[in-house]
Parts: structure tokens; C-alpha cells; sequence
């Protein structure tokens, strides 16, 4: 099927308020000393902030099934353009595992590295889920050839995701599933976005993409994006409400992170989100290249961030660099400083991408390039 090539500019916006709240979040949690956190406006705060990551999520299961539906036949059939778009993932996945890095040596993670490091370098976060993910889906699409067979697909699994999720993180498995497969999982090896229930979100993004464009197409989007309000908004209260009933159909597990209740409530939280921004975008006619740039770039910022904030085996982190915690309005200077940093690297590397496409190529393979060299050579 034929779609139109219009670019969405209020999937950049969402994009762009997701990642901008995880750059905050993500300081906070690296600033603040523990003493804080016991506030009451700090537990606020972290309710919040636990509807960031679907938002993230979200968004960029609506950026792959736009990019994917508006092109669909270049996508069905191993061509360069699906090779690429296979090599951007396992890119991701690659980043994923090399933040997690103890050491820049093959060498001396075989001969030194302790078992907790081992555990930690396998653990999953949001670029190894997000980047599994979407390779899970392009080979959907490589392998179902149709649009319907494909939604039919990701709305399966998807639920099977999402109300799957309690099972899973009540099993104890790691005795008999391989570590690096059990932090795909659950959280046995305490991984942060495990694809049961996070990659759920992702999943229903991509089905938003669908009925969106379909919906444009047709002249409803107006109407669809009001029903998804509401349906965002029933969805958001409904279950916090009954979240505590005495009685439920699921084994113990940790209800805040894979509960289905939990979960139905933050896509509700999405469905608002995402119905705000796209009213916001028609009705103020918002054309913010800020915005549109940071959202465009917004997997390039949650790299860039991470590294700022936590490290990687090339460089200290604020995290590691400071003795001790900051201040609210300290940390609160400390985001704004990493927002506008990373702000201007995103500006810089997408109009070097625009007007020097190859070279940016070369200089991504150079990099990785060294970086493989030195962590297969060196012997500390």
C-alpha cells in the first residue's frame, strides 16, 4: 500500500519532550544526594519520571511504522536500504553493550573481570530493547510481506508482552537460561528495560503509526487523536485506581515495573501525551527547528547524555567525578547546561549528515573502527 511521504512534525515534538524529561531525570539521579530522595517531592517526581522511558519507547515505535508504512514495498525485500536500516540497530545494540563495558581490552575482561562485572555488562537498557526490537520487527515485515499481516503481528505480540510480563518476572529462570538471554527477560540480572513488559510499548507505537496514517489519509486524524485522549485519559485512571484490589490473576512480581495495570496505565499517560502534542503542533502551529532537530537526533542525545552523566570505559562521568551530591537548583543548572550541550552536538552532527552524508559514514566506521582495534589489541 501507497502512503503519503509527509514527515509528522508533532512525532519529532514528542521525541523531542521524551528525550528532553529523560536528560533531566537521568541528571538528578546522578546529582542528588540520597538524602533527597526521601522528600516527598522527590517520590513525586520519580512517579513522573516512570512514564519518560514509555514515552521514549513509544516514539520510537512510531518513528520506525511511519518510516516503514510510507515506504512499505522498499522495506519487504533484502534491499540497501533494509541492510542499512539492519546495520542502524545492531549499531545501537553494539553502543548498548559498549557503555556497559568494564574495560577497553578483550584481554583483560577475559583474564580480570569479576562476575558482578560480567553481569553488568549484560544488562539490558533502553538502546539494547529499543534495538532488538525493531530488528524483531523489520524481519516481521521481511518475512509477512503485508500491512495487515504485519499489525495482526505486532498486536500479538505485543499483548503477549504486556500481559505476559508478570509470569516472567515471577520465574526464577537464572539457573537454566544463559545470562546475557535472562536480561532480555525480566530483572534477575537487575536489567532496567528487559523486553518483557518494555519492548510492549514500542510495539504499541508502531500500531498507533498505522491507524494515524490511515487516519490522515482518510481526513479523521483529528477525530482519532480525540478518541486516543480519551481512551488515554480512562486508561491513565482506571487502573491506578483498581491497582490495589486484594485479589488478581498473576503470580507475586514487581507490580510498579510488569504489572499490565501499571503498564495500561503509562500508555495512557502516552495516548494524552502524544494527543497534547499533536493539538499543540496544529493549533499553536509550532515549527521549533530546536525541537524538531533534538527530535530527530533524540537516539544520538540519549547516547551523548549517558556518557556526560555515567562515563564509559573512555571517560570519567559526572557521576564518578563528584564526591558528593549537589544541590536541586545546582542539579537543575547541571541539566540545563547538559540540555544545551547536547543540543548543539545534535545540531552539528545532523547538518554535518545533511551536507556531508559520505564523510559522515566514514568518520562513524573510522571511530568504530579505532575503538574495535584497541579493544581487541590491547592487553590493559
Amino acid at each position: 500500500m501507497l502512503h503519503s511521504k509527509q514527515r509528522y512534525l508533532f512525532i519529532d515534538l514528542l521525541r523531542f519532550i521524551a528525550v528532553l524529561f529523560m536528560i533531566q531525570g537521568h541528571t538528578f539521579d546522578a546529582t542528588l544526594p540520597y538524602s533527597v530522595r526521601h522528600h516527598a517531592l522527590f517520590t513525586a517526581h520519580d512517579f513522573f519520571h516512570g512514564f519518560i522511558a514509555p514515552l521514549f519507547l513509544f516514539a520510537s515505535g512510531v518513528a520506525f511504522g511511519i518510516s516503514t508504512f510510507k515506504k512499505w514495498d522498499e522495506h519487504i525485500v533484502l534491499s540497501r536500504k533494509v541492510y542499512k536500516r539492519i546495520g542502524r540497530f545492531v549499531s545501537l545494540l553494539i553502543i548498548g553493550y559498549a557503555l556497559h563495558l568494564p574495560f577497553l581490552s578483550l584481554q583483560k575482561i577475559i583474564a580480570e573481570a569479576t562476575p558482578a562485572e560480567i553481569a553488568s555488562f549484560l544488562q539490558v537498557d533502553a538502546l539494547h530493547c529499543i534495538a532488538v526490537t525493531l530488528l524483531i520487527l523489520q524481519i516481521g515485515v521481511l518475512v509477512l510481506k503485508t500491512e495487515k499481516r504485519f499489525v495482526l503481528f505486532t498486536a500479538i505480540l505485543a499483548a503477549v508482552i504486556i500481559f505476559g510480563a508478570p509470569f516472567v518476572w515471577s520465574a526464577t529462570l537464572r539457573q537454566t537460561v544463559p545470562l546475557w538471554l535472562l536480561s532480555y527477560i525480566n530483572a534477575e540480572n537487575n536489567s532496567w528495560f528487559p523486553i518483557f513488559p518494555w519492548s510492549g510499548f514500542l510495539l504499541v507505537g508502531v500500531l498507533f503509526s498505522w491507524f494515524f496514517i490511515n487516519a490522515k489519509e482518510h481526513h479523521h486524524a483529528i477525530a482519532l487523536m480525540r478518541n486516543i485522549a480519551i481512551v488515554g485519559a480512562v486508561s491513565f485512571i482506571v487502573p491506578l485506581l483498581v491497582i490495589d484490589v486484594p485479589f488478581g490473576l498473576y503470580p507475586v512480581h514487581d507490580v510498579w515495573k510488569a504489572n499490565p495495570l501499571i503498564v495500561m496505565a503509562r500508555l495512557g499517560f502516552v495516548a494524552m501525551a502524544t494527543a497534547g502534542v499533536f493539538y499543540a503542533e496544529h493549533s499553536l502551529k509550532v515549527r521549533s527547528t530546536v525541537a524538531q532537530i533534538m527530535g530527530r537526533e533524540s537516539l544520538f542525545i540519549y547516547i551523548l547524555h549517558l556518557v556526560i552523566l555515567y562515563g564509559s570505559v573512555l571517560n570519567r562521568g559526572l557521576q564518578q567525578t563528584m564526591t558528593e551530591g549537589l544541590s536541586v537548583l545546582q542539579s537543575a543548572l547541571v541539566f540545563l547546561l547538559i540540555a544545551g550541550v547536547s543540543a548543539l552536538c545534535a545540531f552539528g552532527w545532523y547538518y554535518f549528515k545533511k551536507n556531508y552524508y559520505g564523510t559522515s559514514i566514514a568518520v562513524q566506521f573510522s571511530i568504530a573502527g579505532i575503538l574495535f582495534i584497541l579493544f581487541i589489541a590491547r592487553p590493559f
